[in-house]
């Protein structure tokens, strides 16, 4: 599944020894590439972490930093940037782009620091006792053989859901797809419905994923947190391809998806990875990063702000039978039931 170009893997083994003493580390940098926002060059800054990403415990100084009334916009830029990198969520969704973009900033930090609370500040204790590094999902997402796994560990939680919803396409060619995972101690599911034609009025097709069992779901969810922290593995990807007729306009469909599956006013929803709790402990899908070589590393973002790497994954583990039927484990079931229905219909 790596659509890996080939000057890419020519950067990676001048790379790979600056990348091992990176990664003995920290998460969110290979090489020129990094999650975060760093100057090629150094700058005069009152700003401690203007050079080098915090090590994770850091978390905490880097939260009491962010409120510091001396810090100026770009550095204010450069923390939160360092936040996400380390966090793996994204929380500018909760911005309303009011005037007061003090009050917003604050906001935002406000949200790190929910999450540090409730999740963050376990994390490292439990990396250590429970982490591990995943090698086969590391390879799955990852230019194997010419990079070896990281050596930091990573956490899978016992116990998580995770709903992504894509629409595309207007008038009776609207596309709707839900696609739902559902991890727990005893039972552990993937499952999705989508339905093409006029929004709504259409009856859903119910699948599942079979044989989901937790091996696998511990394997997407360590390759998911793998692209987030290397979103670069993907800079290849398209995620549409483009078809027409005669004398017909140039229309595409979404990759791995049926040609009903259009980019015409593509878009998505993700909760992000949610605890037994539903709290949110991993939500950043990265389309776009950093380089401080623009000539070593030109490309920094995928083909489009609507879509990161988390459809992309998706596509590519789970495929359509149309995509890859030798791979794909779709099959179709009845539709639920709702309380009182006799006839079940979505």
């Amino acid at each position: 599944m790596n659509r890996i170009s080939t000057s890419f893997l020519l950067l990676v083994a001048s790379w790979h020894a600056a990348v091992a003493q990176v990664q003995e580390l920290r998460w969110g940098e290979f090489g020129c590439y990094s999650n975060w926002d760093r100057y090629p060059y150094a700058i005069e800054s009152e700003y401690d972490y203007i050079a080098r990403l915090p090590d994770f415990r850091e978390f905490p100084k880097l939260l009491e930093a962010a409120l510091d009334p001396m810090l100026d916009e770009s550095d204010r830029s450069i923390l939160t940037s360092q936040l996400r990198t380390l966090s793996r969520c994204d929380f500018e969704g909760v911005l309303k782009a009011d005037d007061d973009a003090d009050a917003e900033y604050r906001v935002l930090v406000a949200k790190w620091k929910e999450w540090w609370d409730a999740y963050g500040s376990k994390l490292p204790e439990a990396l250590a006792q429970r982490g591990q590094r995943y090698e086969k999902a590391w390879k799955q997402v990852a230019p194997s053989p010419y990079l070896e796994i990281p050596t930091y560990p990573i956490l899978i939680p016992k116990s998580w859901s995770s709903t992504i919803s894509f629409r595309s396409g207007d008038y009776g060619g609207v596309t709707e797809e839900v696609i739902e995972f559902r991890v727990g101690d005893d039972a552990c599911s993937l499952q999705r419905r989508y339905r093409t034609g006029w929004m709504g009025k259409e009856d859903w097709t119910h699948e599942v994923w079979q044989d989901f069992a937790h091996e696998e779901a511990a394997n997407f969810l360590a390759s998911l947190i793998y692209l987030i922290d290397n979103p670069w593995f993907y800079s290849c990807d398209e995620l549409s391809e483009s078809h027409d007729g005669e004398n017909q306009p140039k229309i595409g469909h979404i990759r791995g998806r049926p040609k009903a599956w259009t980019d015409y006013y593509p878009g998505y929803e993700w909760t992000g990875i949610l605890d037994a709790d539903q709290q949110v402990i991993i939500n950043h899908d990265p389309w776009n990063w950093d380089t401080i070589d623009h000539d070593l590393g030109p490309k920094t973002s995928l083909d489009g702000a609507a879509f990161g790497i988390v459809f992309r994954l998706v596509r590519d583990l789970f495929p359509d039978p149309s995509w890859i039927p030798s791979k794909s484990r779709w099959t179709e079931v009845a539709a639920p039931k709702r309380p009182g229905e006799s006839s079940p219909r979505d």
